[in-house]
C-alpha cells in the first residue's frame, strides 16, 4: 500500500485567522496574576521600608537612653546580672548536690560515719572516706551504694585496720545523670 503525499496535503487547512489561539479566560488569568505579584512585591517594599524605619527610630531611643545613663549604674547593672546568674547556678548546683547527698545518706549503713565527701562533676566521680566498726560493715555500704541509680561502679581503696575501727574510701564511680 502506497502513500499518496498529494492526497494528504489537500486536506490540510490553513488556520483560520479569525480565532484566537489562547482562550481569554486564560490571558485574564495571567493578567491578575501578574498585577497580584506586581501588588504584593510593592506592598511587602512600603511594609519592609516602614519597619526599618521603626527600627531606626528605635535604635536612636536606645542610644539616647544609653548616653543619658551614668556609667557608674550601667557597670551595676553589670554586677548585679552576673550576681543574679552566679545565684541562679548556685541554686541549680545546691538542688543537683543535695539530690545525690540524699540518695547517698539513705543508703549508708548505720555502723559508718564519714570524715569527708568530695564529688568531681567533670569525671563522674564521688570520693568518700569515712570509718567503720569492721570489713563486713564496709562490704554492705559498698554493695548499697552499688544499688543507688546512677551509680556505675563502687571501688573500695585504702583501706586500714586502726584498732578497733577501720578507714576507708569508697570511689564512686556515676553516670551523668546522678548529678542531675
Amino acid at each position: 500500500m502506497a502513500f499518496d503525499f498529494e492526497k494528504q496535503n489537500e486536506n490540510w487547512e490553513a488556520p483560520n485567522s479569525n480565532k484566537a489561539t489562547w482562550p481569554k479566560g486564560l490571558l485574564v488569568f495571567v493578567f491578575i496574576l501578574l498585577f497580584l505579584a506586581i501588588g504584593i512585591k510593592v506592598g511587602i517594599d512600603f511594609l519592609n521600608k516602614n519597619q526599618e524605619a521603626l527600627i531606626k527610630k528605635y535604635d536612636d531611643q536606645v542610644k539616647i537612653a544609653k548616653n543619658n545613663f551614668p556609667v557608674e549604674n550601667q557597670n551595676a547593672v553589670l554586677a548585679f546580672e552576673k550576681s543574679v546568674k552566679n545565684v541562679k547556678l548556685i541554686l541549680e548546683n545546691k538542688v543537683r548536690t543535695s539530690a545525690f547527698l540524699t540518695s547517698i545518706a539513705n543508703n549508708t549503713h548505720q555502723d559508718i560515719y564519714f570524715t569527708y565527701l568530695n564529688s568531681d562533676i567533670k569525671n563522674n566521680n564521688v570520693e568518700i572516706g569515712g570509718v567503720a566498726k569492721s570489713l563486713a560493715v564496709i562490704s554492705q555500704a559498698a554493695s548499697a551504694f552499688s544499688a543507688i541509680s546512677g551509680v556505675e561502679n563502687v571501688e573500695i581503696k585504702n583501706i586500714r585496720n586502726t584498732g578497733s575501727n577501720v578507714t576507708f574510701i569508697l570511689n564512686l564511680i556515676v553516670k551523668d545523670s546522678f548529678f542531675k
